[in-house]
C-alpha cells in the first residue's frame, strides 16, 4: 500500500468519524435526559462508557476540545452511584457540557491528515541473501579454492587474475561482494587501488575483502584507505571467510510486527490500525471479544493493543484471559484508555498488562510507543526460543515447531518429513582441535543448512552436534535428494585450525510422517535411521 493509499485511508476514518459525531452526541444527550427523567440508577454506567469512548475517540480524529469535555464529564460520574446524588448544579455543569460539544463539533477538525509515519528501518530482519561474489585473485589455485568452498554455501562465483578483466566483468553484472588479493600481477597495492576506484566512480557501493600474505601496517592501512570492509591473511579460513561475506550480502527486508487490537468502538480501532499499517505493521482488530480465542491462535500477535473499558467484559478480564494461555504469557499488552489515575494504571499492570497509555494519543506517539515494545518481546523471544551458538531454534523450539507441522499436515493432507543430523567423531574433532574449532565446525552445519534448505524449511540445533530439520510438503525421495547433496558438499568443505586444515562429514536419519503419525514416532523413526547411518560406516542418509 503506498503513501497516497494509506493517506486517502484514514482521511476516510476521519470524515467517517465526523458524520457520526452529531448521533453521537444527540444519543449522549438523550441518555441524559432519560436519566434525569426517570431518575434511572442504571443508566449512569452507560453514559460513563459512552463519554469514555467518545473522550478517547474525539481527540484522535481532531477534536481535542470534545474529548476534553467527555472526559470532565466522566471525571464527574465517576464519582456519583446514583443520579439522585447529583446537585442540582451538578446537572447544570452536564447540560451545559453537553451543548458546549454539540456546539465544538461545527468547527472543523484541529487538523486533517497530510502526513503518516512509515516503518523504520531498524525493524527490518534478514530474509535472503544476495549472491554473486567477485575474485580478484593471481593465484589459480586459490581462487578455484575459494570459489569451490563458497559455492558449497550457495554462492555463485566469479573469478578474475586481473583489474582489466573485473572492470570488464561489472560493466554487465555488478557483484554483491569482491574478495581482492592486495598484490596482483599489475603491481603491488594494486588490489586496493581498484576498489577504491570503483566505488568512488560507481553509483552502487560494494563492499570489499581484502586478502594478503602479509600482515604488516602498510598493507593493513592500504587496505583501510580502500575503505575495505575487511581483511584476511593467508592461509585462508575459509569458515572466517563465510561469515564475512553472510554479513557483507545479507538484504534486508522487512518483516512486519504483527499488531493486534481489542477495541470495541470500530471506527477508532479502524483508525489505529491504518496508523499502524501505515507504519508497515501487520494488524489485525477485534471488535467482537466472542472471537478473540480464535484470532490469537491464528494470527499469534507480538503486541496486543487494547482499551480498558468495554461493554462486554472489561479490558483487565481479558488480559487475565489471554495470559491463561501458555503461549501468550510474554506477549506484551498495553492498555490504551482515558483513565488518568496512577492507581489504575498500577492495577492494570498487576492483572497482567504491560504499559498504559492515555487516550487520545499522537498518531506519531502510538507508532514508536508499539515499536519499541514489540521490538523488545522480538528480541526477548529470540534469546527464548533460538540456539546461542548457531542462531537455529533450539530443542524445545524446534520440537514445539514438529508439532504445529505435523497438525498442519494432517490437516491439509500435505507430505511431511523429519531429519536428524549429526556430526561424526565430533568427540575427536574436539580432542584433537580444541573446542572453539569444535564449535566453528557446528557453526559451520548450521551456516550451510541455511543456506541450502528452502525457506519453508525449519531447522533446529536439538542439542550438542546434534540438528533436527523439518520439511513442509516434501516427499522422502525429495527431502533425501536434498539432504544427500547437502551432505556431500558439507563433506567437502575445508575446516581450519592451529594445526591444519581438515575437513569433516555428518551423518542423517530421515523419516516421514505417512508412516509415523506423531511427534514421538517419527522422531524416534528418524533417530532410529541415524543410528543406522551411523553403524554402516558413518558420512551417509539412512530411511526409516
Amino acid at each position: 500500500m503506498d503513501k497516497d493509499t494509506k493517506l486517502v485511508r484514514l482521511q476516510k476514518l476521519q470524515d467517517k468519524y465526523i458524520s457520526q459525531l452529531p448521533d453521537k452526541l444527540n444519543a449522549l444527550e438523550m441518555m441524559w435526559k432519560e436519566a434525569i427523567h426517570d431518575r434511572d440508577i442504571s443508566a449512569l454506567p452507560a453514559l460513563r462508557r459512552q463519554l469514555h469512548n467518545l473522550a478517547g475517540s474525539a481527540g484522535t480524529f481532531g477534536y481535542s476540545a470534545v474529548s476534553i469535555e467527555a472526559r470532565n464529564l466522566e471525571e464527574l460520574l465517576r464519582s456519583t452511584t446514583t443520579v439522585d446524588a447529583l446537585t442540582s448544579d451538578d446537572e447544570m455543569k452536564i447540560s451545559d457540557a453537553l451543548q458546549r460539544m454539540v456546539c465544538l463539533i461545527d468547527n472543523d477538525p484541529d487538523e486533517k491528515y497530510e502526513n503518516i509515519v512509515y516503518a523504520n528501518d531498524e525493524t527490518a530482519a534478514v530474509t535472503e541473501f544476495d549472491r554473486l561474489i567477485y575474485v580478484l585473485e593471481g593465484d589459480e589455485l586459490l581462487a578455484k579454492d575459494i570459489l569451490t568452498q563458497l559455492h558449497y554455501y550457495d554462492y555463485e562465483v566469479e573469478i578474475f587474475s586481473t583489474v582489466k578483466q573485473s572492470m570488464e566483468a561489472i560493466k554487465l553484472r555488478v557483484p554483491s561482494a569482491m574478495i581482492i588479493d592486495i598484490q596482483l600481477s599489475e603491481g603491488e597495492l594494486v588490489g586496493p587501488g581498484f576498489a577504491l576506484l570503483f566505488n568512488e566512480l560507481s553509483e552502487k557501493n560494494v563492499p570489499s575483502i581484502i586478502i594478503s600474505s602479509r600482515d604488516d601496517w602498510q598493507t593493513r592501512l592500504s587496505a583501510v584507505r580502500a575503505n575495505a570492509s575487511s581483511y584476511l591473511t593467508k592461509p585462508i579460513d575459509f569458515n572466517d571467510l563465510l561469515e564475512r561475506i553472510d554479513l557483507l550480502t545479507m538484504v534486508q527486508t522487512p518483516d512486519p510486527y504483527r499488531v493486534l487490537i481489542i477495541d470495541d468502538m470500530v471506527v477508532l480501532a479502524e483508525h489505529y490500525a491504518a496508523v499502524l499499517a501505515g507504519a508497515d505493521m501487520k494488524v489485525e482488530v477485534v471488535s467482537d471479544i466472542n472471537n478473540l480465542l480464535e484470532v490469537l491462535s491464528g494470527f499469534k500477535p507480538e503486541l496486543i493493543l487494547m482499551d480498558v473499558h468495554m461493554p462486554q467484559c472489561s479490558g483487565l478480564e481479558v488480559a487475565r484471559i489471554i495470559r491463561q494461555k501458555d503461549e501468550f504469557l510474554s506477549v506484551p499488552i498495553v492498555f490504551l484508555s482515558t483513565e488518568a489515575d496512577p492507581l489504575k494504571h498500577l492495577t492494570a499492570m498487576e492483572l497482567g498488562g504491560d504499559d498504559f497509555l492515555q487516550k487520545p494519543i499522537k498518531d506519531e506517539q502510538l507508532v514508536v510507543a508499539v515499536r519499541s515494545r514489540a521490538q523488545r518481546f522480538r528480541n526477548l523471544r529470540s534469546h527464548m526460543h533460538c540456539d546461542g551458538l548457531t542462531g537455529l531454534l533450539n530443542h524445545v523450539t524446534i520440537k514445539n515447531q514438529l508439532i504445529t507441522e505435523i497438525s498442519r499436515a494432517h490437516r491439509q493432507q500435505h507430505p511431511l518429513t523429519f531429519a536428524m543430523i549429526d556430526l561424526d567423531t565430533f568427540k575427536d574433532i574436539n580432542d584433537t582441535y580444541g573446542h572453539p574449532v569444535g564449535d566453528r565446525v557446528i557453526k559451520s552445519v548450521a551456516r550451510m543448512l541455511v543456506k541450502r534448505l528452502r525457506k519453508t524449511d525449519i531447522i533446529g540445533r536439538y542439542g550438542g552436534e546434534e540438528f533436527a530439520v523439518i520439511l513442509p510438503e516434501t516427499s522422502l525421495n525429495m527431502a533425501k535428494s536434498i539432504l544427500d547433496a547437502i551432505r556431500q558438499s558439507f563433506s567437502q568443505t575445508i575446516q581450519q585450525s592451529n594445526a591444519g586444515q581438515f575437513t569433516t562429514t555428518f551423518s542423517v536419519g530421515i523419516a516421514r510422517l505417512e508412516a509415523h503419525s506423531s511427534i514421538n514416532t517419527i522422531i524416534d523413526a528418524a533417530d532410529k535411521a541415524l543410528y543406522e547411518a551411523k553403524s554402516s560406516g558413518r558420512n551417509n542418509i539412512q530411511v526409516s
